[in-house]
């Protein structure tokens, strides 16, 4: 299934006399690259401030849902992301003692519907090259560490006061645990998850099945889960394809996952899911496994003024929907959308911008973040009601055609209320270019 595609996105044609805008972008992840390539293609100058020295990806690899896809494939990226990426058919789970805990296929949603896993380097590559390309002003090695803004402009600030510049707007796309977002006047939280996961990308073994990601709980106390992610960027095409391990874990417990060695690590995991041994004998030191850590952010809203919070940082939430990336090039589109509608000869009135992406985002992030908050604790808590409820309803009565089309729905990234409520992403679409 195609959500609304369209062809490859060109350089926008805007009212020929519209002025240009100067915007800063803070984190160079998915969300400000995506935003940089849209904003550029409008004709602005963007500034993208990223605070180390030589940008990585965070994390091994995702899963890139309908809805993430179809804006890759706006942006010209989505042949590039298919040819390094593994469709995923399907999401299986079942629990220590083989009960069928969820089971979800896309093709019964839609046919030609599909997941892609995907290495989270290669996405990030592919983002970073084209933002590069066009023309975006990128200032590494620079912390922005606070800003200030006015009627006219928002003025950053670096260490120890350094001036960084003055623009007609900022965007905030630097993670769930950005310390700017702090200056934004809107009431916000954000409350790190006790519980994290150790993630890898492994080569794959030659019986793995590369069409589903499968996973295997115990209670809630253990997860494991294997996802196919296909190749690295710039990798030979025949070269191997890697599996996304991830291993769950209260992050307090790391201490004494590093202190138990990584043999018994591993007896631990085999014991869950016999399969996984030939993809652990490639792990020989702990440093192959990322630690990865979560928050729940929270904003009431995610505009002050001429600053947007996008991405993690505006509604960071745990990864258990699998909607991280796919949030943050919704949230980059859609905020193409709004600045285009709010530009004339004179500018871009950027406090009507940043308020309408608020109420165009509101119903389908707050979807996201509350199903997020209910869901966690059925995989990833020391629960014992959770856990059984979720064996209890989500195995066969997940397989009731109703039920499941809602469930694929929503992990597809689709849905911006319970019952009923489908995001249009063609909404936001530029209108045609005049012949």
């Amino acid at each position: 299934m195609r959500l609304a595609m369209i062809a490859p996105m060109h350089r926008e044609h805007t009212n020929g006399a519209a002025r240009s805008s100067r915007i800063a972008i803070v984190g160079g992840g998915v969300a400000g690259c995506a935003a940089a390539i849209l904003l550029r293609a409008q004709g602005h100058e963007v500034t993208l401030f990223e605070a180390v020295a030589d940008p990585q990806p965070v994390g091994a690899g995702l899963l890139l849902q309908p809805t993430g896809q179809a804006i890759l494939q706006r942006l010209g990226l989505l042949d590039a992301v298919l040819a390094h990426g593994a469709p995923v058919q399907r999401l299986f789970g079942d629990n220590a003692r083989g009960r069928t805990v969820l089971h979800l296929d896309y093709g019964r949603f839609a046919p030609g519907c599909f997941g892609l896993g995907i290495q989270r380097g290669t996405l990030f590559g592919l983002l970073w090259r084209r933002m590069a390309a066009a023309g975006t002003t990128v200032r590494l090695s620079t912390a922005v560490t606070g800003f200030s803004q006015d009627g006219q402009g928002v003025t950053l600030t670096g260490a120890d006061g350094a001036a960084l510049g003055r623009f007609d707007a900022l965007v905030l796309a630097n993670g769930s645990f950005s310390t700017l977002r702090a200056g934004m006047r809107a009431r916000q939280s954000q409350a790190p998850f006790p519980w994290g996961a150790l993630w890898a990308v492994l080569p794959a073994p030659t019986d793995f099945k590369a069409v589903e990601l499968r996973q295997r709980f115990r209670s809630a106390r253990e997860m494991v889960g294997l996802m196919p992610v296909g190749r690295a960027l710039d990798a030979p095409a025949d070269a191997p394809r890697g599996v996304n391990f991830f291993w769950s874990l209260p992050l307090a417990d790391v201490p004494a996952w590093q202190a138990a060695g990584l043999a018994a690590w591993k007896a631990r995991v085999e014991a869950l899911m016999p399969q996984c041994a030939p993809l652990l004998a490639s792990i020989t030191a702990p440093e192959q496994l990322r630690v990865a850590r979560y928050a729940d952010v929270w904003m009431a809203r995610w505009h002050d003024g001429r600053v947007l919070a996008i991405g993690d940082a505006a509604h960071g939430m745990s990864p258990q929907l699998g909607q991280g990336a796919n949030m943050a090039l919704i949230d980059a589109w859609v905020l193409a959308h709004c600045v285009r509608t709010a530009s004339s000869p004179a500018g871009v009135a950027w406090h009507d911008a940043f308020a309408r992406w608020s109420d165009e985002r509101r119903a389908h992030l707050r979807f996201y973040q509350r199903s997020s908050v209910a869901l966690t604790p059925l995989f990833q808590s020391h629960g014992r009601l959770a856990p059984w409820l979720r064996d209890l309803f989500f195995g066969r009565p997940g397989q009731w055609s109703w039920v499941h089309r809602h469930s694929v729905a929503a992990l597809a990234g689709l849905k911006t209320g319970w019952l009923a409520g489908r995001i249009d992403l063609a909404r936001y679409d530029p209108p045609p270019a005049a012949a």
